[in-house]
């Protein structure tokens, strides 16, 4: 399966982590330019569509679907994988913005509820999103399992551990 969505940058803070991601040139900018890929990934994750979206076309990403920037449908993706885990009471958001320097280059940011859930997902909705838009070839993804995986893993690593020279270890990274 060729990559068409490459995680170029992770930066994590304290309180969101943005990944700067670059979409090949052979892939589709918007998801109007395959709207077979497009309907992939809604047989998978058909609830994406309740997702509250400011900033496009309506109030929900069922109103901009069908023709946004493949990085916004990375973007939720990502957050529809982080809800479903139910490791957090917070409502989990992203926001995607294309970088104005780089042609096809877009930052997408999150809440920062654990670096290694969130930076699973989204690396989990790459792996989907790159599926879906390469012509569903290979197995179905299974969202479920990688729910689930994504939940064991964050549970199996227990809380983040302090240290005392430089305060908590999610205070910032980059990747």
């Amino acid at each position: 399966m060729p990559q068409l969505i490459d995680i170029t940058r992770i930066v994590v803070g304290p309180e969101y982590l943005t990944a700067t991601v670059h979409i090949a040139d052979e892939a589709p900018l918007m998801t109007s330019e395959d709207l077979e890929g497009t309907t992939r990934v809604y047989n998978l994750l058909p609830t994406i569509i309740n997702h509250a979206c400011t900033g496009d076309v309506g109030e929900t990403f069922k109103d901009c679907m069908g023709n946004t920037e493949l990085a916004h449908l990375l973007e939720h993706v990502t957050v529809e994988l982080l809800a479903r885990t139910n490791l957090t009471d917070q409502i989990i958001a992203g926001r995607t913005w294309r970088e104005v320097a780089y042609d096809r280059t877009f930052s997408i940011q999150f809440p920062c509820v654990d670096d290694v859930l969130v930076s699973g997902a989204l690396s989990s909705a790459v792996w989907i999103v790159t599926w879906a838009f390469t012509g569903g070839a290979g197995p179905v993804p299974d969202v479920d399992a990688t729910v689930q995986g994504l939940a064991q893993l964050v549970r199996s690593l227990g809380e983040p551990q302090e240290d005392l020279d430089r305060g908590p270890s999610m205070s910032k990274k980059i990747i």
